[in-house]
């Protein structure tokens, strides 16, 4: 059976949620994307739809799924981990407040590692059952990737949504800093966490954020001038020299494409070369600030008797970082997102692959995560965009923004994604 994410149909939601509750009866089972299913939910909200007494609203009859580390009231949301097995949310958190009003159903809770820093999940990728669909919002990912919802809300720190969408054939989003909401969810380091969202389509993705953006945190940047191309460049970031020869002859070809279209230009400045070294072995960087920040909280898990080795792996890098070691991380964050912040000058959006290849074999791990962790340790709006097929397996090509420069990624991506479904 051919597995594909199914955009939503808004016309249609009877159909559509029909479709969904008979997927979670049959698929789920194997696909394990779900701690916990609404599936009466599923089947009530198609009748309303049906017989047109479903709930208002822009996202009038939208099943989601929300990742196991994001409250929904009178769910059990265990964080992932044995030790909150028994803990029932008492209140919807923000973003889902959010999406409800709007009239999207809740359908049911997807998996997550262990407070989203764990070592991997139950959760079959939908393309490949034998490989990871990623991590640490597996589920989210899994969920999407095989057409059970249009969209699910994820999180990521360093990789957490961009990686399990671009596995899973998914679009991703992660928003600049803040940018939505994170009220409601557990929270491991104040500098890298938000939330994030796995959609079906880019039309699904636009539409969601159009009701969780906020601009508090970090006010809209202003469009690029509609009176020229967008500015595109390619850039490596910290890939560690991973990307399998197949992989990155699959990016030539897109950048070839896109380049070839008067709408694009393709740029390299100075800036950009000594941006991307400057960025080489920033993964390490992320981690050093995430293991730092969440160490005293991950330390209580585990005497509380959390077994995940990835926490006390976490715990015993922070303590031989250091507080001068992390003093150090952050320091090194503020100058590349200074340098960041200057290609705005010559650049719209950078692009390059989502992660270094497709969902690798095995459940033991999540997969890489030094591409995706650059958006988050700079703390910008980024978009894993399922264009490419490499081994006969979704990858995602990932465009970055600048600050406050959700909007103006959003539309880059909407000009960039008919002419990159070319190549299919």
């Amino acid at each position: 059976m051919t597995v594909a994410p199914r955009p939503w149909t808004p016309g249609d939601a009877a159909a559509y949620l029909g479709e969904t509750a008979r997927l979670l009866a049959g698929a789920e089972p194997t696909l394990r994307a779900f701690t916990h299913v609404d599936l009466a939910a599923a089947r009530a909200a198609a009748a309303r739809a049906a017989a047109g007494d479903g709930a208002g609203g822009p996202l009038a009859g939208m099943p989601f799924a929300v990742k196991e580390i994001i409250d929904v009231a009178g769910a059990p949301v265990g964080f992932g981990s044995r030790v909150f097995a028994h803990r029932v949310a008492e209140a919807d958190a923000e973003a889902v407040r959010r999406l409800r009003a709007a009239g999207a159903e809740v359908i049911g809770l997807t998996t997550s590692t262990p407070f989203a820093c764990g070592t991997t999940t139950v959760t079959s990728n939908p393309h490949r059952p034998a490989a990871t669909p990623g991590g640490s919002s597996a589920g989210s990912g899994a969920a999407v990737g095989a057409g059970v919802v249009p969209l699910a809300l994820a999180s990521q720190s360093q990789a957490s949504t961009l990686r399990p969408a671009s596995y899973c054939g998914a679009w991703g989003f992660k928003p600049t800093h803040g940018r939505l909401p994170r009220a409601g969810m557990h929270l491991l380091s104040d500098t890298l966490d938000d939330l994030g969202l796995i959609a079906a389509s880019l039309a699904d993705l636009r539409a969601a954020l159009a009701v969780l953006l906020d601009d508090a945190a970090a006010p809209p940047a202003p469009p690029p001038p509609a009176d020229r191309p967008l500015r595109v460049a390619r850039v490596r970031l910290d890939d560690g020299g991973l990307p399998r020869p197949e992989t990155l002859a699959a990016l030539d070809a897109l950048t070839e494409l896109l380049g070839r279209d008067e709408r694009v230009e393709l740029r390299r400045p100075p800036a950009v070369a000594a941006f991307d070294a400057a960025v080489a072995g920033s993964g390490q960087t992320c981690f050093d600030i995430f293991a730092g920040e969440s160490a005293a909280l991950l330390a209580g898990y585990l005497a509380a008797g959390e077994p995940d080795a990835r926490l006390a792996e976490m715990v015993d890098h922070a303590a031989r970082t250091g507080d001068a070691g992390l003093a150090a991380a952050h320091a090194s964050r503020r100058q590349l997102r200074a340098a960041h912040a200057a290609l705005a000058a010559d650049v719209d959006v950078l692009l390059t692959l989502a992660t270094t290849n497709p969902a690798p074999d095995g459940h033991a791990s999540t997969g890489c995560r030094r591409m995706p962790a650059t958006a988050s340790l700079l703390g910008v709006p980024a978009l894993s965009a399922p264009w490419l097929t490499v081994d006969g397996l979704p990858l995602g090509v990932q465009l970055i923004g600048f600050a406050g420069g959700d909007e103006a990624l959003l539309a880059a991506a909407t000009l960039l994604d008919p002419i990159a479904k070319e190549l299919r």
